[in-house]
Formats: C-alpha cells, sequence, structure tokens
C-alpha cells in the first residue's frame, strides 16, 4: 500500500482524443467495487501499462481516502492474467497480494472464465488483430452483461491508433524499475539493457513515461484474447 502516501492523482496527466483530460476518460464512473484486470502474454508485458495501473491504483485509494479518511488497509482486487504465460512481481505497483496473479492456458475461453470467476468489470487486453479463440456462449454472455469498459495496450507502451495517452510522474518509473531490475528471474543482463533502453523512449520528460492505449468496445476486446 505504499502507494497510497507516495501517489495522488496529480502524479498523473491524462489526454483524450488528443485533448487534456481526467480519471474519468480512463475509467468512466470508477468506484470502490470495480475490478480491473489485464491480460498478459510474456512476464513483463503488464509494465506497457504501468502507468494505467498505477493511476487505477490511486484512483481506488482516492475512493477509500474520500470514504475512510486515512484509516483504511487494503489492496485494490485488480488481477493480472497470465495467458499461457508467468506473471512477474507487479508488487511494486501496489497490484497485489499474489494470489492476483493469475496464469490460465492458452485458449480464450479458459481466460474468460477466468476473467469471469474474478468478476472482472474493466478489461485491458493486448492490442493486435483478432484472435481465433473460441469462446462458449453462457462465458462470453457473462463477460459482456458485466464488463463495464475494455481498454488495448501494447506491451511496449505505444498502440497502434491510440486514443488515450497517460503520463506517469518520476515516482511511478521508479516502481518500474524495481519490477525490472531488483533480480527478477525473468530479466537477464542483455534483457535488461534492452528494457531500459525501450523505457527511454517512453520518457517525455526526465523518468517520467507517456504510454497510449485505446478505448475499444467490450465485445473487440474479447476477440483479442
Amino acid at each position: 500500500m505504499h502507494s497510497s502516501t507516495a501517489l495522488q492523482m496529480d502524479a498523473f496527466s491524462v489526454e483524450a482524443d488528443g485533448r487534456p483530460g481526467g480519471p474519468d476518460d480512463v475509467w468512466p464512473g470508477f468506484d470502490r467495487h470495480d475490478r480491473v484486470g489485464i491480460v498478459l502474454r510474456g512476464p513483463l508485458d503488464a509494465l506497457g501499462a504501468s502507468a494505467l495501473m498505477a493511476l487505477s491504483v490511486t484512483a481506488f485509494y482516492d475512493v477509500l481516502r474520500a470514504e475512510h479518511g486515512d484509516d483504511y488497509h487494503r489492496y485494490a482486487d485488480f488481477y493480472l492474467f497470465g495467458q499461457d504465460a508467468d506473471v512477474a512481481d507487479y508488487g511494486e505497483l501496489d497490484w497485489w497480494p499474489a494470489h492476483k496473479y493469475v496464469r490460465t492456458g492458452p485458449g480464450a475461453e479458459e481466460l474468460l472464465r477466468a476473467v469471469n470467476d474474478r468478476a472482472i468489470t474493466r478489461l485491458v487486453v493486448p492490442a493486435g488483430p483478432p484472435r481465433d479463440g473460441a469462446l462458449e456462449r453462457q462465458t462470453r454472455t457473462s463477460a459482456l452483461d458485466r464488463l463495464r469498459t475494455a481498454i488495448a495496450y501494447d506491451p511496449r507502451g505505444r498502440v497502434e491508433g491510440g486514443d488515450l495517452a497517460i503520463t506517469a510522474d518520476r515516482v511511478v518509473e521508479s516502481y518500474v524499475e524495481v519490477v525490472l531490475f531488483a533480480g527478477s528471474p525473468w530479466v537477464d543482463e542483455a534483457t535488461e539493457r534492452a528494457m531500459k533502453a525501450w523505457r527511454e523512449t517512453l520518457f517525455v520528460a526526465p523518468k517520467s513515461a507517456r504510454e497510449t492505449y485505446r478505448r475499444i468496445a467490450v465485445a473487440d476486446a474479447l476477440a483479442l484474447l
């Protein structure tokens, strides 16, 4: 829960359709019962949505602060779904505890069942062409009935055709660096060099990364699973 004291919403700059925006452009009508889920296909893929992850946690803590002042002790019910992939340790970004890292098989049906079982209301998926994953009707219907918002991201941080951008300050980037470089079993020396260079392409100010996303219909998000 360290980010609940280290971050406020002024740590983020949001652009929507090329204009200044705010958290409601990311998650319209967000409340304390919302559950965010991010799908990844490599252990570190979700770092391409690190600004979104940190903003989501901050939005959650803002709700708790408004309701309880500083007397609250809980993590958001946010989940990471590794589709045929392990999930790195994202605890530094306050996506925690680790039981919220869910590995599924490669199939869309198994993945969406896991999403449904955890009552996800806001879904973040890797951008790309539609996939051939078959979904059972009741699984798809359950998801369509519950999911409120969907966003596409790119593991590299910049999605093609993005209509939403989030810039996070250097505190958030310091969390990213911990995930990447604090003895991660997924990062060898060559990968570390490559990922440092990749993160630097996102900087719009020293240690301040700007990531882009695309807001999509929920049905289109399911086609990407």
